[in-house]
Parts: structure tokens; C-alpha cells; sequence
């Protein structure tokens, strides 16, 4: 256990968490951050950026580095851990991490959210085999291949616009409407090798050794897809799983802040991806982690004043 107590504890080096700390830090706190995975988020998993506002066009590993640079010139530490528990309730909060026990006196969640799973046959038996959640991270692995691309939102149309640089043939399966705002269907049909396969239920995934074939629905009849590789893109899930009864969350997991980031725990703030807000963009998930931190700063300054 390390007996220092922090002014602030950011979990997740996300943009959120990343702008957080930064605000904290020039506040004059003492500030750590915490990330179970890379620093920049899900920015590393991001191809073109265009509309994040001074930059134009922006690849999302150049953006995180940027980010990590800016906190790294500031001397904010950044450690790869993972929490796994919280005490979230007393004045001086506790993080615990496998190997570790932070304490702070303020605590900034930004946990950021994870992809959602089809929960389908044949779904855990081919991840990694076939089976991917990441365009940008795997698509070369199926250079010159078919694949499916299954999700009925922008992230799906995104996927399936860069799948088809690289391969031989995409498909889109989608799921009742579609929910695009930053595509139309025109996109796709500039792209010859993009199939559109609307109202198709995913129902098994099918192969030996690696991924073979996608069985759906569509028109009440089942049909068969041969494929070497499918991509799930069908909305994402916050990383809330251990703060289950520890924080007031809604129907959905995410964490239910006021406008001033606070949670239902005094010291306690989320911000970005992870919480209650009508959209989810870096522009605000930076704007979440500068109120973040600002708030708790002020919040450290009150707790110190009243304990002198």
C-alpha cells in the first residue's frame, strides 16, 4: 500500500481523464492517473478525426499522443493498472489495484465504455478468430478476405467504409432501422464491394478452427454468409461493472453526474463516456474532464480548509 494520499485520482487516461488531470494539476493539486490499458482511450482505435476543432484532420493515435504529451510535460504520473475496488464512501477515498492501494481525497471517474457483444452461438468460441470489435486494430489481418460488419449505427458504417479499402468484399448486416448521422447510404454505394443486408438478425457463427460462415435472418427465412471475419460494432457498454452498489448509476450502467460533474458521493466525479450525457465526443469528453477537474479541485481546497 502506498501511504500517500493524493489531492486526485483520475481513473482512465482517456480524453476525458487526460483533461481532467491537466485541469487539477494547473489548480496545483496533486494529481495520478490511473489506466488499465493505454493512455488516449479508444482515441488508439480511431483512424481519421475531422471534427475535433483546431486540428481538421487528425489520426486518433497522433491525438492521444498529444494528449499523453501535454500531461507528461505537466509531470502528471500516469500508471498502467487495473481497479478492481473502491471505497468510495470515507473522506480519504481508496483505490485498490491488483498489486496497490491508492488514496486520494477525490476521486474523478473516467472510465470510458467498451463494445457490446451479440451474445450469439460460436460469438466466445471465435474471438480472435475471427471474431474482432476493432476495424482499425484487425482489418489487415483480412487483407484481400470477406467479411461481415454487423451494427446498424455510425460506427458500423465506419468500419465497413475502411474494411473496404483493404478487402475483397463487406458486408453490413443491420438490425431493424438504421441509425446513422454521420453517413447516408450514398457513402456506401461509392464502394462496390460494400453490401448492405438490411433487416438481418445475427444468429450463429459457424467455422473449425476459425471463422467460416455467419448465419442470419432475414425475411423469416435463415441464410448463410460465407466469411473469413466478422466485426461487431453494435454500441458500447461503461466500464461500471465494479461499482455496482457503490454509485448511483442508471438502467444502463452509466454513472448519473449533475452539470457540474458530481456523482451521488461527495468527492466523488465522472466525466466523459462513462457517465449519463446526450452525446459522446472527444470535444465533450474533453469539455467533461475540464469541469471534472475544476470541481474537484475546488473540492480538495474546501477539505483541506476544513481540517486545518
Amino acid at each position: 500500500m502506498e501511504e500517500k494520499i493524493y489531492d486526485v485520482i483520475v481513473i482512465g487516461a482517456g480524453p476525458a481523464g487526460i483533461s481532467s488531470a491537466i485541469y487539477a494539476k494547473r489548480a496545483g493539486k496533486d494529481v495520478l492517473i490511473l489506466e488499465k490499458f493505454f493512455v488516449g482511450g479508444q482515441l488508439g482505435l480511431i483512424g481519421e478525426i475531422e471534427n475535433y476543432a483546431g486540428f481538421g484532420k487528425i489520426s486518433g493515435s497522433e491525438l492521444a499522443d498529444k494528449f499523453y504529451s501535454h500531461a507528461k510535460s505537466l509531470e502528471i504520473p500516469i500508471r498502467l493498472e487495473e481497479v478492481v475496488d473502491y471505497n468510495l464512501t470515507d473522506e480519504i477515498k481508496e483505490v485498490k489495484c491488483k498489486n496497490n492501494l491508492y488514496k486520494a481525497r477525490a476521486i474523478i471517474l473516467a472510465l470510458g465504455s467498451y463494445s457490446k457483444e451479440l451474445n450469439i452461438e460460436g460469438e466466445k468460441e471465435f474471438k480472435g478468430k475471427g471474431v474482432s470489435y476493432c476495424a482499425l486494430c484487425d482489418g489487415n489481418f483480412f487483407k484481400g478476405k470477406d467479411v461481415a460488419v454487423v451494427g446498424s449505427g455510425d460506427s458500423a458504417f465506419s468500419d465497413a467504409l475502411y474494411l473496404s479499402n483493404v478487402c475483397n468484399k463487406v458486408y453490413i448486416l443491420t438490425k431493424n432501422t438504421l441509425k446513422i448521422n454521420n453517413y447516408s447510404e450514398k457513402d456506401l454505394k461509392e464502394r462496390p464491394n460494400i453490401t448492405l443486408l438490411k433487416n438481418s438478425i445475427s444468429k450463429e457463427i459457424k467455422g473449425k478452427d476459425r471463422v467460416e460462415s455467419l448465419m442470419y435472418e432475414k425475411d423469416n427465412e435463415i441464410n448463410k454468409l460465407s466469411i473469413d471475419g466478422i466485426f461487431v460494432a453494435i454500441g458500447r457498454r461503461p466500464e461500471t461493472e465494479n461499482l455496482q452498489g457503490k454509485i448511483q448509476l442508471n438502467e444502463r450502467g452509466y454513472i448519473i453526474t449533475n452539470d457540474r460533474m458530481n456523482t451521488n458521493i461527495e468527492g466523488v466525479f465522472a466525466c466523459g463516456d462513462v457517465r449519463v450525457n446526450v452525446i459522446k465526443q472527444i470535444a465533450t469528453a474533453v469539455g467533461d474532464g475540464a469541469i471534472a477537474g475544476t470541481e474537484a479541485s475546488k473540492y480538495v481546497d474546501k477539505m483541506k480548509i476544513k481540517n486545518r
